[in-house]
């Protein structure tokens, strides 16, 4: 099956593994690999395997949606909302979300799977509409997560497994046994992640804080509270955790 391959992050393994499964890639289409370098091994991914790469800018999408007329599109991880009058060339266009939809819409809504507490995660894809992944499901796969996870290795854990669940679903296309459902309404939604969602109530006890803490990069944007108008962050581990849970407490 043919697809054309929209993406803006780090997502070589989804494109390798639709590659592997047999399907055709008419294009790759990116975003400025200067603002998003995670592009870079997408990019050397398909110039290795001669398939055109575009880098598209927003106002190009009206455009681009019109050459793309009857073709299937395959967006992982693409920065931008696709307009109206992009959605009305393609045949299909489908998306590839790192939650579990209806829950965790958006682009940097992963942490929150980590603040709440869920004991599973997983990955969407579903067709694209005018909302802002509120398209109807096609598949939807998930996997546990432990009581020490944190934003990383839920990332982590996210990327590794997307690769699957992309194929899965462009198999079920390919078949044609692909059903759509409309995602059930009334499904918490929350805001993109920004640094101010790591401030700590210090009322609270550290065991109602654990969640919070490990949602929070220790790096990036760490946890952290006020001592007299001092900002205070917080690190926490286990000394004892196995090798194999790195980026875990």
């Amino acid at each position: 099956m043919k697809v054309c391959y929209f993406s803006s992050g780090p997502r070589e393994k989804v494109l390798r593994a639709i590659l592997e499964a047999g399907h055709e890639v008419a294009g790759v289409y990116v975003t400025d690999i200067k603002r998003w370098p995670g592009l870079r091994r997408t990019i050397e991914l398909a110039e290795l395997n001669k398939i055109p790469v575009e880098t598209v800018v927003r106002d190009d999408l009206q455009d681009l949606g019109l050459r793309l007329r009857d073709q299937i599109v395959f967006s992982a991880g693409f920065a931008f909302i696709f307009p109206p009058a992009f959605l009305a060339g393609p045949r299909l266009c489908l998306n590839l979300h790192g939650t579990l939809l209806p829950k965790y819409r958006g682009s940097r809504t992963l942490n929150w799977v980590i603040e709440c507490e869920d004991g599973e995660s997983g990955v969407t894809v579903h067709r694209i509409d005018e909302g802002v992944d509120t398209g109807p499901i096609l598949l939807q796969r998930s996997f546990p997560l432990s009581p020490f996870e944190t934003g990383r290795s839920l990332y982590r854990k996210t990327l590794a497994f997307e690769p699957k669940v992309a194929v899965e679903a462009l198999a079920k296309l390919e078949r044609g046994e692909a059903t759509f459902s409309t995602q059930r309404n009334g499904a918490e939604q929350f805001p993109d992640r920004i640094p101010d969602h790591s401030q700590l109530d210090p009322s609270r006890s550290l065991n109602d804080l654990l969640p919070q803490i490990r949602a929070a990069d220790p790096d990036l944007y760490p946890a952290y509270f006020f001592v007299n108008g001092e900002q205070v962050c917080i690190r926490i581990w286990r000394p004892k955790k196995p090798a194999t849970e790195n980026d875990l407490v």
